[in-house]
């Protein structure tokens, strides 16, 4: 099961899971969107 988790907040770039949460948006509806930065490549992703 950590595996899956893993995929979800890994970057989608290189795979990387030294990432850095740079922010959080509250959507209406109850999800809330996490950004990521990848510390490895730079990529930025949300979740």
């Amino acid at each position: 099961m950590s595996l899956s988790t893993q995929a979800m907040t890994a970057c989608p770039v290189c795979g990387s899971s030294d990432r850095e949460t740079t922010a959080r948006e509250r959507v209406p509806g109850g999800t809330d969107w996490r950004y990521f930065e990848c510390n490895r490549c730079g990529n930025e992703w949300r979740s």
